[in-house]
Formats: C-alpha cells, structure tokens, sequence
C-alpha cells in the first residue's frame, strides 16, 4: 500500500472520525454513543452541514459514500430514504459503521476498499457523497474518475475538501502554528499539515492532509456538469490568540470566504 494511505490508516483506525475524550462518560460503540456523535457533528462541531447539505437528495435512490466514516452522514441520508452504499479504506471504520447500521436496524452494503478502485459496476449510483476525505489520498484525481464512472449519467455528485483559503489553513496553521510556534521549520509543512487531525504529531502519526481553491477543484472536476460551489464552516472563536476579539455575528459573514470547507455539486 502507498505510504501515504498507510499513514490514513494509521491515523483513523487510532482516531475514527467524529470520535472523541467528550464520548468518554458512555459506553464504547453503543446506540447512546452512535447517536452523541451524530448529535454533536450537526449541532456543535459542523453546524453548517444540515443547511448545506440535502441530505434528502437521494430519497429512493442509490447513494455511495465515499470514505463513510463510523456512519453517522450515511445513515442520516438513509433515514432520508435513501438506498445506502459505503467504502472506507480504515478497518476501524468499516467495523464501526456496520455496528451503527445495526443498532439503528438500518441496513446499508458496507464494503472496505480503496476509492482509487471503487468496487461498483459502471452507471450504478444516482448520487455519490464525500465530506472530508479525498484530501487525505495522493490519488485524488484518480478517485474522482472513479466516481464519475460508477455515476449513472446526470447523476449528483457532492464533494466537500479543506479550504485552501480558509482562517484555519492561512491562520491557524500555517501563521500561528506554523511560524509563531515554530513547527514548519521542526515539522516542514507535510508534518504541520498532518497535526490538524486528532491524534496525529506530524512524526510518528503523520496522514496527509492536502487543501483545495476553487480554480484547482474546476480542474479536477472538469469532466462534469453544472458545478457549483460553497465554502462552510467557520468559527471565529476557534481561532488562537485572536479568537476572543471576533464578534460572533462577524461567523456568518466572514463564513462563505475563509471557511475551513469547499463544497462542490457537481452533475455527470
């Protein structure tokens, strides 16, 4: 396996998304511990994301997520009435959102694979989704050919990637972390990069991490239709040093130019 797609494995098998030290008070992989994930993903961490995404989009279609997670956007797209597909690269994950599927007595096709070589037949997906996941692969373009492929023609694409132009990306980590605290220079910028996920030092536990401009995603989204753009997620209290100082009505505002998100709709 590439070296970078180790690291990934590494890093989210150790730290499944969404999963945290505020879970710790309940038991490991539980109903109640499913559904405090997904509580906190939509209504503190990533609030942006039910008035961004639809997730009634696919209602009696056939959805693919790619890069699924514990489950918790897949199995809210199939309480939308969705037919539910997933691949993951991570064990951990597979694993984990299965359990979730279980205990909600949903029922989902899980499969662990490689989104470099979807294993799908050609034309088979009404929608295709992927939230924070095909920067983290050296075969990015590679991914996004294979979605096109498995996408039935005029079929909807959702992709959301870290903003190159986000507070986070240009502040937080490359001006506060980077050169105030002094770890380009101790990490260069692959390791620095890395530290934005949980758990990872930008050493031992170092998975790629990569950002996104709109002009760099119409290239690679070049072959479909009808694209358009949001950039979400911003929080001017998250920001070191200077956090305190941003009015919180100021979110809203600044949100669409330097959020930590950009989203893509695309049409094949």
């Amino acid at each position: 396996m590439n070296p970078d797609k180790l690291e990934a494995t590494k890093q989210w098998n150790a730290n499944p998304c969404g999963t945290g030290d505020y879970l710790s008070s309940l038991e490991y992989a539980s109903l109640e511990w499913f559904e405090e994930v997904r509580r906190s993903r939509y209504e503190v961490t990533d609030t942006w994301m039910k008035e961004t995404i639809d997730f009634s989009i696919a209602a009696n279609k056939k959805l693919l997520e790619v890069g699924h997670g514990i489950g918790s956007d897949l199995l809210t797209f199939c309480e939308h009435g969705a037919e539910v597909y997933g691949i993951d690269i991570t064990e951990k994950h597979h694993q984990l959102a299965k359990k979730n599927f279980e205990l909600h007595g949903k029922t989902c096709q899980l499969k662990l694979c490689d989104a470099a070589n979807i294993d799908f037949p050609s034309e088979y997906f009404d929608v295709v989704y992927s939230h924070g996941v095909l920067h983290h692969t050296p075969d990015t373009i590679r991914c996004i050919g294979e979605i096109y492929r498995v996408l039935k023609p005029g079929g909807k694409f959702i992709l959301s990637l870290y903003h190159t132009y986000s507070a986070v990306h240009l502040y937080t980590v490359l001006f506060y972390q980077g050169l105030i605290k002094g770890n380009l220079i101790r990490l260069g910028y692959k390791g620095l990069m890395s530290t934005i996920e949980q758990g990872a030092d930008g050493i031992n536990i170092k998975p790629l991490v990569k950002t996104y401009g709109k002009n760099k995603l119409k290239c690679i989204l070049e072959d479909f239709a009808n694209v358009e753009f949001k950039v979400a997620h911003f929080k001017g209290n998250h920001l070191p040093r200077i956090g305190n100082y941003i009015p919180e009505y100021l979110d809203k505002i600044l949100e669409p130019y330097v959020g930590w998100y950009i989203i893509a709709f695309v049409t094949k």
